[in-house]
């Protein structure tokens, strides 16, 4: 039975970690959508779901979104996909948490730091510990980058900044 570790409840959401089969720490989020889910409940929801995986069915799992990436990445280029471009992903691929929904369903949340920078995957698991979804998402540095409303821009040099800061109208001008 996996047990869940350093539980806190956040915004009416469960937050722990735990060791899944394989001696895999994870973080875990028991994300609840728009019925509130009682604590005690969440956390044996979350437990149960994941006590189903085994070390076998993760290595599998790992190894399809391995496969399903790669081939997609170089889907259409013309590039014959060789086992090192598998091993490139499946070398650095790595499970860092879980997601838990109130009906169990089970979301792997994955980082590929060279192959994937700044991303996560997301891969949802069907009853039968299929693959049922595989996504690939922009990790939350950039989503809180993009909270704060900033823009960049760039200048091809400090001559063009300066002509642009001269154009634009000083905002606290009347």
């Amino acid at each position: 039975m996996i047990e869940l570790t350093d539980i806190e409840y956040e915004d009416g959401e469960l937050v722990a970690a735990t060791v899944l089969p394989g001696d895999r720490q994870v973080a875990v989020l028991f994300a609840v959508d728009d019925e509130p889910v009682e604590p005690a409940e969440m956390r044996a929801i979350a437990e149960r779901a994941l006590s189903r995986p085994t070390a076998d069915d993760l290595a599998r799992i790992d190894g399809e979104v391995v496969r399903e990436l790669t081939d997609s990445a170089y889907e259409g280029t013309g590039h014959e996909v060789t086992a090192d471009d598998y091993d490139l992903l499946a070398r650095e691929l790595e499970l860092q948490g879980v997601i838990v929904s109130p009906d169990a369903t089970i979301v792997l949340v994955y980082e590929s730091p060279t192959q994937y920078p700044d991303m996560v995957i997301y891969c949802q698991l069907d009853e039968q510990l299929a693959i049922d979804d595989l996504s690939v998402a922009e990790g939350d540095e950039s989503d809180a980058d993009d909270d704060d409303e900033v823009e960049t821009v760039e200048f091809e040099s400090v001559d063009d900044l300066l002509d642009s800061l001269s154009a634009e109208p000083r905002p606290d001008a009347d």
